[in-house]
């Protein structure tokens, strides 16, 4: 397994670009996980991002639509920067 995550540091370190086209794909999968309301998203608390303060200040159908159109424009700008600004 070590080897695996050395092939792919080394891949990330010599292609940047392709990082950032990953990073468009979990963006793109968390941004599913909001849409179809997957529980799992919605960290249940004692994360570093502590959802549960968010969801008691808020709704969580607000959570959610806040974390949606985040990520959606994560994937989108990661995206476009892997599409047109990297070599």
């Amino acid at each position: 397994m070590k080897k695996t995550i050395d092939k792919f540091s080394n891949f990330i370190e010599l292609y940047l670009q392709y990082g950032y086209l990953f990073a468009s794909i979990g963006f793109s999968l968390f941004l599913l996980g909001y849409i179809k309301n997957w529980n799992w998203v919605m960290e249940p608390g004692g994360g570093w991002m502590n959802i549960v303060y968010w969801e008691r200040k808020l709704e969580n159908k607000t959570v959610r639509l806040i974390m949606g159109v985040i990520s959606l424009i994560s994937t989108f700008s990661l995206f476009l920067y892997f599409e047109f600004v990297s070599e």
